[in-house]
């Protein structure tokens, strides 16, 4: 299954530091507002692919119920 806790972990450690990346870019002094733009865009892009990967695992969650729910309908 394409919906592994590993993978979804893993994926979840690269948006963060991305996001961390940005919020760091984000406290420099000397920014253009274009520069502060262009990195508060791509902030929120990986804020969007973190709720993404959250919307994922908790599908993933979803799955394992309804896999251990038939399981007990057949014991």
């Amino acid at each position: 299954m394409f919906l592994e806790i590993p993978v979804l972990l893993e994926a979840g450690i690269s948006v963060n530091d991305e996001i961390a990346t940005h919020i760091h870019c984000l406290k420099q002094p000397d920014l253009t507002p274009e520069d502060r733009d262009h990195i508060q865009q791509n902030l929120a892009r990986g804020c969007a692919r973190g709720l993404q990967l959250i919307a994922l695992h908790q599908l993933h969650l979803l799955l394992r119920l309804d896999e251990l729910a038939v399981e007990m309908v057949d014991a």
